[in-house]
């Protein structure tokens, strides 16, 4: 006695085939969707390094502007100093 399920090409061999490329399908996707995850997180990641690498490119510029400003005031200091002592220098002749 033959059943329908003994015939060949019967549909549940097509379903089974079936549901397995939709699971595949599926993990591939969700592969996929981890991956772009992952990357998005990357570009952001990036994105804030860049970031900080211009504001700490923004503060050793101000530190030197402010470095550069500091020996001029001291050289100027100096030389107000010498001018000074020399005054004193002349006084005490």
């Amino acid at each position: 006695m033959l059943t329908a399920c003994d015939r060949p090409g019967d549909s549940s061999s097509t379903f089974a085939s079936d549901s397995a490329s939709s699971q595949a399908q599926k993990d591939y996707d969700e592969q996929v969707k981890r991956q772009q995850a992952q990357l998005d997180a990357y570009d952001r990641q990036v994105k804030r390094a860049d970031a900080l690498l211009v504001t700490q490119e923004e503060f050793m510029k101000r530190e030197s502007d402010a470095f550069a400003r500091f020996e001029k005031i001291l050289d100027t200091w100096e030389s107000q100093q010498k001018q000074y002592q020399k005054y004193l220098d002349s006084l005490a002749k």
